[in-house]
């Protein structure tokens, strides 16, 4: 594993670690409460995050192939 799919992992652990502990659930409890509407994006984001995660480092991996 290259330094540079270390730092990506590591980007999106983080960025998933918000989404889904702070966002989601924020906008969730806010549509739930009555004070907004469907959470629409935080439902697109939670759903398209794993699979951009997984072509994103699935791209760098092959790339690496290429190189080597």
């Amino acid at each position: 594993m290259s330094k540079s799919e270390k730092r990506w992992r590591r980007f999106y652990l983080i960025l998933m670690l918000f989404i889904y502990i702070i966002y989601v659930p924020v906008t969730v409890i806010d549509w739930l409460g009555g004070s907004g509407s469907f959470p629409y994006t935080a439902f697109i984001v939670g759903i398209g995050l794993p699979l951009i995660r997984k072509n994103h480092l699935n791209s760098i991996q092959q790339n690496e192939v290429r190189v080597e």
